[in-house]
């Protein structure tokens, strides 16, 4: 389950609280920026098609994340403490209920910043005076980590995001830090650069989104099992 497909749910699935309304917005200018977002999946599908329908009923059977005694998968944090959160109310295979999708579409929930973490990665908001512009050409107040890498402890060091934007060379909030992976974890979610080599983000982690939707490679690892990843294990076309 990556976020888009979990907005994707939520675009479509109707607001048991406000007759009328989705659980993620389609109107106003908070509908127009999410229809945006969405517009080549819905040109693709047909909105609220039989097809669409489809389409949402198999989202829903993607686990959140896997859980093997070697290696471990998930689309862009591995968070144990958020997993915590979301566990109760999932299905088994760590799978989606109408009560998650719901109470995850609702800002300050504690299973909605559980999904966000889960599916979009650690968020860190930054000091006061920082700012930078997201690829979309939104402001953005917070940054994204390298949660993987929990030697990290600077905005500067951790930031993932565009390019040429000047970070603050300063700590920030021992409880936005993660513990380092126990075992292999592979993600996705990041569009890392594939004009750089392709390698292990950290010796546990390995990240196989080279941004293949916008041009970059179809990258791959071959696991055999190995506990410390190496980058002779990726493959790319």
């Amino acid at each position: 389950m990556g976020n888009h497909e979990f907005n994707a749910i939520a675009w479509a699935t109707p607001d048991p609280e406000n007759e009328g309304l989705h659980l993620r917005p389609r109107h106003g200018a908070k509908g127009e920026k999410n229809r945006r977002q969405h517009e080549v999946f819905l040109a693709e599908i047909g909105a609220d098609s039989a097809e669409h329908g489809d389409w949402i009923r198999w989202f829903l059977e993607l686990p959140l994340w896997i859980e093997e005694p070697s290696f471990q998968v998930v689309h862009a944090c591995w968070s144990p403490k958020h997993m915590d959160v979301l566990r109760p109310g999932l299905r088994d295979g760590s799978r989606l209920t109408p009560e998650v999708v719901e109470t995850g579409s609702r800002k300050g929930a504690p299973v909605y910043d559980a999904l966000e973490t889960i599916l979009k990665g650690v968020e860190v908001r930054l000091p006061d005076g920082y700012s930078f512009e997201d690829k979309e050409g939104h402001i953005r107040h917070e940054i994204r980590t390298r949660w993987w890498n929990p030697d990290l402890t600077t905005y500067r060091a951790a930031y993932i995001g565009p390019k040429g934007v000047s970070m603050p060379d300063v700590p920030f909030d021992a409880r936005d830090r993660l513990p380092e992976p126990d075992r292999p974890t592979f993600i996705g979610h990041y569009w890392f650069d594939p004009s750089e080599p392709i390698a292990p983000a950290s010796s546990r982690v390995a990240c196989v989104d080279y941004s293949v939707a916008r041009g970059g490679p179809l990258v791959a690892y071959r696991f055999d099992g190995e506990q410390e990843l190496s980058r002779d294990k990726f493959v790319a076309v």
